[in-house]
C-alpha cells in the first residue's frame, strides 16, 4: 500500500517566490538495473541531479558508511551495511538511484532491514524511521540548493554594496573638486585685482615715459637753456612727490608684512592643533573630534585666503614702490641729462636719448600688453572654475540618486538573501 506524508511547511514555505522543494515521499516500485524493488521515492522541484546527489553523498558521511557506485550505471549506487540508530541496531543495506527530468531530480531508496524488504507491511514498525531518514535526505539536497543560491545573492548583494562604496567615493570627489575650483577663483581674483593696480601703474608709467619722448623730440628740435632750466625745476618737484610716495608705499608694504607673518605664526599653531586632534580622533573615532577638526580646517583654509590676499597686498605696494622708484631714477636720470645738454648741448647726443627713451617705451608698452594677457588668463580661469562648480553640483545630484536607487537596490537584494536563508532554514 502507497502512503502519502504531506509536507504542509514545505508545500506553503515554496508556493511563493522560492520553489526549491520536494514533493513528500512515497511508495513505489522502481526498475533498477538488478530488477524491480519496492523504493521510497521523493521528486525535488529545482533541485538538480548533481545538487540531490552530492547533498545524499555529504549526509551518508555521518554514518561513515561506504557508497559503491554500480559498475556501468549512471547515478546508480550501493550501500552494503550502514548503522542507522535511530531507527534500529540492525544493519540496513541500500541501493540508490537518481533520476533528473527538465532539471528536477528524483530519488528512488531501497531498503533491506537485517535481509528484509523495507515496507509497511514487513516492516511497520520501522517504516515511519526509514521514511523519515528518507525526508532528511531529501531536506539535505534542498537545503543544498539554497546554499548555492544563498552564495549567488550574497555575491550580489556584495557587488551592489561596492558599487555603493564607488558612487559614494565619486561624489566626494566632487565636492573635493569643487573646493578646489573654489580656492582657484580666490586665487585668480587675488591676482585680478594685483594685476588691474600693475595694469593702472604701468598706464601711469607709460603716460610719463610718452612726455618724455614728446619732450626729447622737442628739445632736439629746440634747445632752450632757460626752458631746461625749468625742466629740471619740475623734475625734482615731481621726484619729491615720488619720494613721499615710496616711502609711503614701502611703510605700507613693512607693516602688511608684519600682519602676514602674524597670520603665518596663526596658520602654523592651528595646523598643529589640527594635527593634535587628527591623532586623537584616529585613537578614539569619536565624531565630535571629526566636527572639531573640520571646523578647524575651514578655520585653517580662512586663514590661507587671508594671507594670500597680504601677498596680494604687498605684491601692489612693491608694485607702487617700484613704479615710484623707476619714476625717481628716470627723472634723476633726466635731470642729469639735462644738466649735461645745458654744460654741452649736442645733437647727436640728444638723439641717443631719444632712442633710449623709445626703447624704454617700447618695453613698457609691452609689459602692460603681458598684464592685459595675464588678466584675461585669470578671467578665463574663474570662467572655467565656476563652470566646474555647476557641473560638479549637477553631478553630485546625480550621483545623490544613484545612492538612493542604489541602497534601495541592496534593501532589496538584502531581503530576497534573507527570505532565502530563512526558506533555508526550513529544511536544516
Amino acid at each position: 500500500m502507497i502512503k502519502i506524508k504531506l509536507l504542509l511547511a514545505s508545500l506553503l514555505g515554496f508556493a511563493g517566490l522560492y520553489a526549491q522543494s520536494y514533493i513528500p515521499v512515497t511508495n513505489e516500485y522502481f526498475a533498477f538495473s538488478t530488477g524491480e524493488k519496492e523504493v521510497f521515492k521523493t521528486t525535488f522541484n529545482q533541485v538538480s541531479l548533481a545538487e540531490a546527489e552530492g547533498a545524499f553523498k555529504d549526509y551518508l558521511k555521518n554514518y561513515k558508511s561506504k557508497i559503491e557506485p554500480v559498475k556501468g550505471i549512471s547515478n546508480e549506487y550501493q550501500i552494503a551495511e550502514v548503522l542507522l540508530s535511530d531507527i534500529n541496531q540492525a544493519k540496513t543495506a541500500m541501493f540508490v538511484k537518481f533520476t533528473e527530468l527538465e532539471g528536477n531530480a528524483s530519488i528512488y531508496i531501497h531498503y533491506l532491514n537485517n535481509g528484509k524488504i523495507v515496507s509497511k507491511g514487513n516492516t511497520p514498525n520501522e517504516f515511519d524511521g526509514y521514511t523519515k531518514f528518507t525526508e532528511a535526505i531529501a531536506d539535505k539536497s534542498v537545503f543544498s540548493a539554497f546554499e548555492s543560491l544563498i552564495k549567488t545573492q550574497s555575491i550580489k548583494v556584495k557587488a551592489k554594496e561596492k558599487e555603493l562604496n564607488s558612487i559614494e567615493k565619486d561624489e566626494v570627489k566632487e565636492h573635493d573638486a569643487i573646493g578646489k575650483a573654489k580656492k582657484s577663483i580666490k586665487d585668480s581674483k587675488v591676482m585680478i585685482s594685483t594685476l588691474e593696480g600693475q595694469y593702472k601703474n604701468q598706464q601711469s608709467m607709460l603716460a610719463s615715459k610718452q612726455k618724455q619722448v614728446g619732450d626729447k623730440q622737442s628739445e632736439i628740435a629746440s634747445v632752450d637753456i632757460k626752458t631746461l632750466d625749468g625742466q629740471i625745476n619740475d623734475l625734482e618737484k615731481e621726484n619729491k612727490s615720488f619720494v613721499k610716495d615710496l616711502e609711503k608705499a614701502r611703510e605700507e608694504s613693512a607693516k602688511i608684512s608684519g600682519e602676514k607673518a602674524v597670520l603665518n605664526v596663526t596658520l602654523e599653531t592651528q595646523n598643529k592643533a589640527i594635527k593634535a586632534q587628527k591623532d586623537l580622533l584616529a585613537v578614539t573615532g569619536d565624531k565630535k573630534a571629526m566636527k572639531e577638526v573640520q571646523s578647524m580646517e575651514k578655520d585653517a583654509a580662512i586663514l590661507i585666503g587671508e594671507i594670500e590676499e597680504k601677498k596680494g597686498e604687498i605684491a601692489i605696494k612693491a608694485a607702487a614702490a617700484r613704479t615710484a622708484q623707476e619714476k625717481i631714477d628716470a627723472y634723476n636720470i633726466q635731470i642729469v641729462s639735462i644738466q649735461k645738454k645745458i654744460a654741452s648741448h649736442s645733437e647727436n647726443a640728444l638723439k641717443d636719448q631719444l632712442k633710449l627713451l623709445e626703447k624704454d617705451l617700447k618695453d613698457l608698452e609691452n609689459e602692460a600688453d603681458k598684464i592685459v594677457k595675464d588678466t584675461s588668463k585669470e578671467n578665463d580661469n574663474v570662467t572655467k572654475e565656476e563652470e566646474g562648480i555647476r557641473q560638479s553640483e549637477a553631478e553630485i545630484q546625480r550621483l545623490k540618486e544613484a545612492q538612493i536607487m542604489k541602497k534601495s537596490e541592496i534593501s532589496e537584494a538584502t531581503e530576497v538573501l534573507n527570505d532565502l536563508a530563512s526558506e533555508q532554514a526550513k529544511f536544516k
